[in-house]
């Protein structure tokens, strides 16, 4: 593939070369790398009255140059990159359709993609704080390394002047802690959702992730689909390999915010608090409470959950949540497959409901 830069009085022709890790801008005189799975340089895509792509601004180093290239390459071009290279210009391409939830760091709402009316799903983060930059940029490297059915697979990521932007492909359904404000779920779809929840973080510890914020807010649910997504991996560790070096290859970190961000992402993983808010969700979809701060902070430190384990009244829930509250002690025993476990007590309680 071809494409032209303007220098000057002159127009310079490079060829393009998409790679696994890089893309490659190249002539006899000069040559370009734009670094995959970066935030370093910024692209901002420019369309004609036809809605084709025909060229891109690149800043980096605080200059800005631009390519132009005929608009089937710019399609090409802007799928290849899409959740690998931030861009700059989310107004040119997307419009606010519906909020969804105001967080501390932002909101969630749902957008409209300017151009052919496709809605997807946006997290919208203020600027102005380290830890939040570093969340932002956590989260964008946790989505570009997993995938999975029940994780939002990324589209896009923006850089603007006062806030960044994740988007995701569109996230069905509605959070599980408005939903039951207004819903009940019946056994089966509990059930279900703690089976695909499970799942989840069974996976994530495979990849060596712990999602370190599972709670209600983080998990979509669309009863129709019968099907979750979760949400929210800015605050995740990691000890993979694979992902740090991910980090190390975003070359737009000084030295000190790649030590910063490797302290933020590989310190305390632990798989034990990812089991253990998937025992209080379960505990918050039979009972429908919410368990509060406060709450949490006794079971931390008392282990007064079981106080609250006596409000559920079937006695295989009950060993079973308290089985995700002490995996610590599974652990050591060797003893861990918690998705088969939930699925022998599936079927226990199905043989119970034909007598």
């Amino acid at each position: 593939m071809i494409c032209y830069k303007k220098k000057f009085f002159s127009i310079q022709k490079y060829h393009i070369f998409m790679l696994k890790d890089e893309i490659q801008f190249s002539n006899d005189q000069h040559s370009l790398v734009i670094q995959l799975n970066s935030f370093e340089p910024k692209i901002m895509w420019i369309k004609n009255d036809n809605s084709d792509i025909i060229s891109f601004e690149l800043s980096m180093n605080k200059k800005k140059s631009i390519y132009k290239f005929v608009p089937h390459i710019g399609k090409l071009l802007k799928e290849f990159m899409n959740g690998k290279v931030c861009f700059k210009g989310i107004n040119n391409h997307y419009k606010i359709a519906q909020f969804i939830q105001k967080r501390n760091y932002g909101s969630i709402v749902r957008m409209r993609n300017i151009y052919n009316e496709e809605l997807v799903t946006c997290k919208i983060i203020k600027q102005g704080r380290a830890e939040i930059e570093q969340v932002f940029r956590n989260e964008v490297m946790a989505l570009q390394f997993l995938k999975h059915k029940n994780i939002p697979k990324l589209r896009e990521y923006y850089i603007e002047t006062h806030h960044n932007y994740i988007i995701y492909e569109f996230i069905e359904g509605a959070s599980l802690d408005n939903y039951i404000k207004k819903n009940i779920l019946n056994k089966a779809q509990i059930f279900k959702i703690m089976k695909d929840l499970l799942s989840v973080v069974e996976y994530l510890h495979k990849e060596e992730f712990s999602h370190q914020n599972i709670k209600l807010e983080n998990i979509y649910y669309c009863s129709m689909l019968d099907q979750i997504t979760l949400i929210d991996f800015g605050q995740q560790k990691t000890n993979s390999i694979n992902s740090l070096r991910q980090i190390q290859s975003m070359n737009s970190l000084s030295t000190k915010d790649y030590i910063d961000l490797n302290s933020f992402t590989s310190r305390e993983f632990s798989m034990e608090k990812d089991y253990v808010d998937c025992g209080i969700i379960f505990y918050e979809l039979i009972t429908r409470k919410i368990v509060a701060n406060q709450d949490l902070v006794n079971l931390d430190e008392n282990r007064q959950f079981h106080q609250l384990l006596n409000e559920i009244h079937n006695q295989n829930v009950s060993k079973f949540i308290m089985k995700l509250l002490n995996f610590s002690n599974i652990q050591c025993q060797g003893k861990q497959n918690l998705v088969q476990d939930l699925d022998e007590l599936i079927l226990q309680e199905q043989d119970i409901e034909k007598f």
